[in-house]
């Protein structure tokens, strides 16, 4: 599933959720994402991300914006895949 785009300092990229489980309190949720940024018409470049996401973050524009943020962040202070707490 396509999430959104997200323009960083090195560039735009797409976030694409490749799967959610909920913890077992329901309270957090741990999100697999792809992270791909198109180089020419035939490459793109991929990254993998994990990241702890509280479940009440995503309820509202303010906290999926922030999630965005912190996504924005790891993209420009790291290289390769990664996991986000």
């Amino acid at each position: 599933m396509h999430l959104h785009d997200v323009d960083t300092s090195k560039g735009s990229w797409g976030i694409f959720v490749q799967s959610v489980v909920e913890t077992q309190n329901s309270e957090r949720l741990f999100v697999t994402m792809f992270l791909e940024q198109g180089i020419d018409d035939e490459h793109v470049t991929s990254r993998k991300l994990e990241m702890l996401v509280s479940a009440s973050e995503l309820e509202s524009p303010l906290g999926r914006n922030e999630v965005l943020t912190r996504i924005r962040n790891w993209i420009e202070t790291n290289e390769g895949d990664g996991s986000l707490g």
